[in-house]
């Protein structure tokens, strides 16, 4: 699955994903910046949505 991150966030998720997702990994787009997660794991996303889902990332 691949979610791109609201721009406000997308540091604090990359940091997060970089320490604590074994099995996600994050894209940042060069050309405009956007930046996207990656995962297959189900844990990652749970850890992921109940970290920053009140900050508008949903999976």
């Amino acid at each position: 699955m691949i979610r791109y991150v609201p721009k406000d966030i997308a540091k604090d998720v990359t940091a997060f994903v970089e320490k604590s997702c074994k099995d996600s990994s994050v894209h940042t787009d060069q050309a405009s910046g956007r930046v996207a997660i990656a995962t297959t794991s189900s844990k990652d996303m749970d850890a992921l949505s109940k970290k920053f889902g009140a900050k508008g990332l949903r999976f």
